[in-house]
């Protein structure tokens, strides 16, 4: 390879760290990247900083710093850019053509580079991207550099099943612990009631670590229901080298409401909780994997391009064409029946349910199988449409309120507002009972109001039908509701 001062090379690294997320390190410690040279810039030597976690837990910091090298000059003047990327290739944050003159062993950057909230990250993972020149002009050769920061993540997976729930008195507690490695990491899980302000019984997960070789490792509980759901309760994260080792976590249902929804969420009196743990011992690869040279576009340039014949395209067939493009698909959609390929990214983008599953070392990032077995072939199917396109097609009611049902679980309110359109267009007295009881079960207050107004203004033909007739035999409380509102209006 030719070094000619003269010729402006563009030095492009390339840090890819996997399971970002999962980065041990507290607020102002670093990690560092392989190091990395430049031969036409002095032989000099790079290395990449970032603070995951910051100075103040809200921003990752990131930095270019110059390392030591042999016969080295006292200053080094060049241009240069940080990018952070997702495996995709989408852009989360760069800044670009910064000039610089670097001593030796020093480094420049921002400690708020990118804040942490709202980053998403499929499958965990960050690229870091640097750019060096020596002068701003079109550069003629490229030397890019691919490097692979690997950090170990394993999984444990408990049922927690309490019980006799209904009999626990206040402060009475059931225990768990969890053994995540042989080297003595234990969690100890104590579930209680305490008397709450207005005499609610709270439900209170407190959480005790003893860390021997783990790093850093997370706790969430989930809620299950007899049909399968399941509701995220909460999360805490543990440190290794902290004094901050006992947690509490409130459950999100009181024990007054579970036993209301006893049929939902206390069958055979059992309260089942799912734990879900994932830990990190440190990293289980690091290093330099490639480098390529030439008169090339590279990696890091070609994330910038957009074509003419891109953009002039209908967006709506092009996600359409995606979703029908199985060989890119790199996850898949399981129910009991039948497996429907997709792409992460649009999943993560459509749902923050599934981008909560891909993104904070659940199974599905591991296995990057999501298993759907409450829900229908064709309910799956219109939701993937749905979620690649924005469009509905030959809806009736029956695939309407299961296509709400599964909106409702993936969080996809655009969808489930949409199916709140469709149905309240298509109200009749046969139905409007159990679209209430719908929207009741899913917490829906405009949807449980436009079905009351509905009622209210139909009162006649429904409270005449047989279908009210066994609506008020099972959902007394909410018969009462609309009765006190036809009460008030006569």
């Amino acid at each position: 390879m030719s070094t000619d001062e003269n010729v402006n090379f563009d030095y492009v690294f390339n840090w890819e760290i996997e399971n970002f997320t999962f980065c041990w390190q507290k607020e102002t410690e670093i990690i560092y990247s392989p190091l990395f040279s430049a031969e036409t810039i002095e032989n000099s030597n790079w290395i990449l900083l970032l603070h995951p976690k910051g100075v103040d837990e809200n921003f990752i910091s990131c930095y270019l710093k110059r390392a030591p090298t042999d016969n080295e000059p006292p200053f080094i003047d060049i241009y240069f850019d940080l990018i952070f990327r997702n495996v995709y290739g989408s852009i989360l944050k760069e800044v670009c053509n910064i000039k610089y003159t670097f001593p030796l062993n020093m480094g420049l950057g921002t400690h708020k580079f990118k804040a942490r909230k709202g980053l998403i990250l499929p499958r965990g993972t960050l690229i870091v991207s640097c750019r060096l020149r020596r002068s701003y002009e079109k550069t003629a050769y490229v030397v890019e550099q691919i490097a692979k920061t690997v950090i170990k993540v394993d999984h444990k997976l408990l049922d927690w099943s309490i019980a006799k729930f209904s009999n626990m008195k206040l402060d009475e507690k059931k225990s768990l612990s969890i053994k995540l490695t042989s080297a003595g990491d234990v969690l100890s899980l104590d579930l209680f009631i305490s008397a709450g302000e207005y005499s609610e019984e709270i439900i209170i997960v407190s959480i005790s670590s003893t860390l021997k070789r783990i790093k850093f490792v997370t706790v969430k509980l989930i809620l299950k229901d007899t049909e399968g759901n399941m509701v995220e309760c909460g999360r805490k994260e543990f440190y290794r080298d902290t004094a901050e080792n006992f947690k509490t976590l409130p459950l999100i249902f009181t024990k007054s409401k579970l036993l209301s929804k006893k049929d939902l969420y206390l069958k055979d009196d059992q309260l089942s909780l799912g734990c879900v743990c994932a830990f990190t011992t440190g990293v289980a690869y690091e290093g330099v994997s490639g480098t390529f040279s030439g008169n090339f576009k590279s990696i890091y340039e070609d994330t910038n391009i957009v074509t003419k014949e891109k953009s002039t395209g209908c967006l709506q067939e092009d996600l359409k064409s995606f979703y029908n493009d199985l060989a890119l698909s790199d996850t898949t959609l399981r129910t009991k029946t039948k497996s429907f390929p997709a792409h992460i990214a649009i999943l993560c983008a459509r749902s923050p349910v599934f981008r909560a599953m891909y993104s904070s070392g659940m199974k599905e990032t591991i296995t990057r199988n999501v298993d759907i077995l409450d829900l229908s072939d064709d309910t799956v199917q219109r939701m993937l449409i749905y979620m690649y396109t924005d469009t509905l097609e030959s809806m009736k009611w029956d695939s309407v309120s299961l296509l709400y049902i599964a909106a409702d679980k993936y969080g996809i309110m655009s969808l489930r507002n949409r199916c709140v359109s469709f149905m309240e267009k298509i109200l009749t007295t046969a139905n409007v009972c159990e679209a209430l009881t719908l929207a009741e079960r899913h917490l829906d207050a405009n949807f449980k109001r436009i079905l009351q107004d509905y009622i209210v203004n139909n009162r006649k033909e429904v409270l005449g039908s047989k279908e009210w007739k066994v609506f008020m035999k099972s959902n007394s409380e909410l018969a009462a509701e609309i009765l006190y509102k036809i009460g008030a209006e006569d």
